[in-house]
């Protein structure tokens, strides 16, 4: 078993309340700017979300498969970066759209 095998991550359930608490500020505050308008005018021009969604659930998985093919990392850390392409960016991707003055409902 190699290091990044025994890499254990413990959490106990005072941390993970407090992660839960920081990101739901993080997403109130985001939710914050938002107007309706905002979403009006995401589903006029559809475009935008179907090419994002499938760069995040087709194409970023596709490519991390074939990175894993070249590289050929531990089969943990192939795992590891399948896991990583396959999921959303999550909360914190709203959060940096909106601090970059991005289009935060199309992130939404």
């Amino acid at each position: 078993m190699g290091e990044m095998d025994a890499v254990r991550l413990n959490f106990n359930p005072q941390s993970l309340w407090a992660l839960n608490a920081i990101i739901g500020l993080i997403m109130f505050g985001v939710a914050l700017e938002l107007k309706p308008r905002d979403f009006k005018a995401v589903f006029v021009t559809p475009k935008p979300v179907l090419i994002g969604l499938a760069a995040q659930f087709v194409l970023l998985p596709a490519f991390t498969f074939l990175l894993v093919l070249a590289i050929r990392p531990a089969p943990s850390i192939a795992l590891g970066m399948m896991l990583v392409a396959a999921c959303p960016g999550g909360n914190v991707s709203n959060f940096l759209t909106h601090y970059a003055r991005g289009n935060t409902a199309l992130s939404v």
